[in-house]
């Protein structure tokens, strides 16, 4: 009986990796992911599966390792640190710098990640960095790449185990193709707002977008849409389903059959709104890495919308 248990269990085993590899979803959730652990005897599930914890605070002084990941983390999950991908450049306007080629591939693969490894990131907090990781993997060629539906939160919710064991992994070869089509820069945006050949829209919340009542703070690159980051996630932490997220597009005056470029603060929430378009279909949306960050310390004064909710007006014109 054990035997026909065991040859059952390998069956399932082989079918999950199969479908690991044929079939990559931009989200996965956490009863998938278990299985795929459960199944993690196997050298080519090893080779073939990844789990990074991407759990991270802007603030210099955290180090997500030794605060987040070493307290405790899904089982054979590896911490994936966006810090040092992504080292800050002094005097820079752009927060968070998309990492040279050289360091990205070095870095992944001494995770032990190949390009045939189908990557799932996570993290315990607003699924921020989580979305940002699957969009640098996209970014330099890599599709096998997921998000954990819910996070750390959701496993935790479902009654799956965390550890504090870390595993030892074997540097691999990993080869990056950049996409630099799914970048715009500083001056690109500043040349659509002359050709309007792209729809920008803004994952920032509303009280960034729109300027506060003593117009202190607040405001946006023209013709930004707005789709608040925290608007595609349902209260559990679990990302909408699909119809609510179109919603969200379409109420947003968003056409998602026409070229589309996302931005919020720093870069990071953007990606949640390129995983969302993903989601829906649409693949080749880029990212204004810089974002408000960048913009609203270059642009002239007459390129930021000061808009207040109900009424537009443009600073200085």
């Amino acid at each position: 009986m054990n035997g026909v248990i065991m040859r059952k269990h390998i069956f399932v085993c082989s079918l999950n990796i199969r479908m690991t590899i044929s079939k990559i979803t931009t989200l996965v959730n956490t009863f998938w992911l278990r299985e795929q652990i459960l199944c993690r005897g196997s050298s080519l599930t090893k080779r073939n599966l990844k789990v990074l914890d991407t759990s991270w605070m802007p603030e210099p002084e955290v180090d997500g390792y030794k605060q987040f990941y070493q307290e405790s983390h899904i089982p054979t999950s590896l911490y994936f640190d966006l810090k040092k991908v992504s080292p800050p450049v002094p005097g820079s306007s752009i927060k968070f710098q998309i990492p040279s080629t050289n360091l990205f591939q070095e870095y992944v693969g001494n995770l032990g990640i190949t390009n045939n490894t189908h990557v799932v990131a996570y993290d315990r907090f607003n699924t921020r960095p989580s979305f940002r990781t699957w969009f640098l993997f996209k970014l330099f060629g890599h599709d096998k790449v997921s998000v954990l539906n819910g996070g750390l939160r959701k496993w935790l919710t479902d009654g799956f185990h965390v550890t504090t064991e870390e595993p030892v992994v074997e540097k691999e070869q990993f080869k990056v193709m950049l996409r630099k089509h799914l970048l715009r820069d500083f001056e690109a945006i500043q040349t659509n707002l002359q050709t309007a050949q792209e729809q920008l829209m803004d994952a920032r919340g509303i009280k960034d977008y729109y300027v506060t009542d003593d117009g202190n703070s607040g405001g946006h690159i023209p013709g930004a849409k707005n789709i608040p980051f925290s608007s595609l996630f349902n209260e559990d932490g679990t990302v909408k389903a699909e119809n609510e997220l179109k919603k969200l597009f379409d109420e947003a005056g968003i056409n998602l059959t026409k070229p589309l470029v996302s931005s919020c603060q720093t870069g990071m929430t953007a990606c949640g709104l390129i995983a969302a378009a993903h989601i829906l279909g649409k693949d080749d949306v880029a990212l204004y890495n810089g974002s408000y960050h960048e913009w609203s310390a270059r642009a002239d004064a007459s390129q930021i919308v000061k808009e207040k909710q109900g009424k537009e007006h443009v600073l200085n014109q």
